[in-house]
């Protein structure tokens, strides 16, 4: 049986199953952990979580995602950051080292994106002292760019890493394949980030074509060059986990999640085990 110790299931690669049926699920393969997502966590509650979690012997590789800062308005941008300092409160609770910080794209109507991002970095030293209290760190995962607009306007690796060197303690990198395979300076900026600023390694592939925003492809599938990735881990010393991490509307989604996780598992296995 592989070592699967690193390994994690992000949960919305089995979008159908619930906290218990993921856990149970992990447990039964030998995987080591989950990156828990908050629908997931709210509908089961995080005292139960924490409990079951414990229980199976899991890990808890992350919790994803934070609240998004596009708010045009101020008040619901402080709405935002509270809602943050509550889940980073939950995050503590269930034992997840990290919070996925998915920050948001532009405010409807905006077109500002540099100040967007201004307004995003505020954000972030605001948190940080919630942050260190709760031990968990920030993670600053860049999303591709074709999500400035919506989803995040924190896109590149450098973006990541020069927010982390500012803001210091209490923040990290959360790496993806799927996002971050393009940027020419995808290697150089895990790097630069070292074993430590790491969180998390999300394993997915680049599908081409690809065709919508949650269309990612299943580790091997794609483009990208996971085996260079993964060489440029181990000449960093990373020993953090890898989560298998699939946004599919059109295929994984709609298959049974006990094939996707038992798949999943055999293409991930080559790359959490050396």
């Amino acid at each position: 049986m592989p070592d699967l110790s690193r390994l994690a299931l992000n949960q919305i690669t089995t979008y159908r199953w619930t906290m218990d049926q993921a856990i149970e699920g992990c447990a039964a393969r030998g995987v080591g952990g989950i990156g828990v997502w908050r629908q997931y966590l709210e509908a089961y509650g995080v005292g139960q979580t924490a409990r079951h979690l414990k229980e199976a012997g899991l890990f808890t590789a992350s919790l994803c995602t934070s609240a998004w800062f596009n708010h045009a308005g101020d008040a619901e941008f402080k709405a935002a950051i509270d809602e943050n300092r509550r889940i980073l409160d939950d995050a503590a609770a269930i034992g997840a080292p990290t919070l996925v910080m998915v920050v948001g794209g532009l405010p409807p109507g905006a077109k500002d994106l540099a100040g967007q991002r201004a307004r995003v970095r505020d954000a972030l030293h605001e948190l940080l002292d919630h942050a260190r209290a709760t031990g968990v760190r920030l993670g600053l995962e860049p999303l591709h760019p074709m999500y400035a607009g919506s989803r995040s306007c924190l896109n590149t690796m450098a973006m990541a890493n020069d927010l982390c060197d500012e803001l210091g303690e209490g923040t990290a990198v959360v790496a993806d394949v799927y996002h971050c395979w393009w940027d020419p300076e995808f290697e150089a900026g895990l790097r630069r980030a070292g074993p430590d600023r790491v969180a998390t390694f999300h394993l997915c592939d680049w599908r081409e074509p690809t065709r919508n925003l949650c269309d990612r492809a299943m580790v091997g599938d794609g483009v990208a060059d996971i085996g260079a990735l993964r060489r440029v881990l181990d000449d960093i010393g990373y020993k953090g986990p890898f989560e298998l991490e699939l946004f599919s509307e059109l295929d994984w989604w709609r298959r049974d999640p006990d094939d996707v996780l038992d798949i999943g598992i055999e293409r991930c296995a080559p790359y959490v085990m050396r």
